[in-house]
């Protein structure tokens, strides 16, 4: 891992962490903050002995609050700052995946658009969002997926714009879902 991308990722995950968990009203206190970092950020650090790990928490905390991410101290905890927030936030959207569940529950998600040509970025980017976490195009402006998913696509419709013009659908049935089924044959014979 490079020192760049070991640095943004641990900025990244402290930030979501202490944003989205509520810690202490955005507060985090740095010596913890080990148990909250994704598992290849964990193995970095615990590579490292205790007094380089601190070094590297110092450095990242000092870069933080040099980019106004944060306030506070090292010691007594770091207050998230408005652009901290929205940092997170960032990371957070672009970490977005959908969860899938080990039994198929047999119904399909669709989601149905029609956004007016003004908000053509806004389409563009759910449309390519859609995509990255796996949907099928059924049709043009429907697209569909086997497990639930109502709670990411209202956070990606919101980030874009676009939530009015949009449609989320559970169903049962599909025509021709054994075309369905066979386009998602790896996501559904876990």
């Amino acid at each position: 891992m490079s020192n760049n991308g070991t640095t943004a990722a641990m900025i990244d995950g402290l930030l979501r962490f202490t944003v989205t968990s509520g810690a202490i009203a955005t507060t985090l206190v740095i010596p913890n903050a080990i148990q909250v970092l994704d598992k290849p950020l964990k193995r970095y650090l615990n590579r490292l002995d205790n007094r380089a790990r601190e070094r590297e928490l110092r450095r990242v905390v000092t870069y933080m609050k040099k980019q106004g991410l944060v306030k506070g101290s090292y010691e007594n905890g770091l207050i998230v700052t408005e652009n901290g927030k929205k940092r997170a936030v960032k990371a957070d959207f672009e970490q977005l995946t959908i969860k899938q569940p080990k039994i198929w529950d047999k119904k399909w998600r669709l989601v149905l658009f029609d956004i007016p040509e003004q908000h053509k970025r806004g389409r563009d980017y759910l449309t390519t969002k859609l995509k990255v976490l796996g949907f099928q195009q059924l049709q043009q402006s429907v697209w569909v997926y086997p497990f639930p998913c109502r709670l990411e696509i209202e956070t990606v419709s919101i980030a874009f714009g676009v939530s009015r013009y949009v449609t989320y659908i559970e169903t049962a049935h599909i025509d021709h879902q054994d075309k369905l089924i066979a386009r998602f044959s790896k996501l559904l014979s876990r």
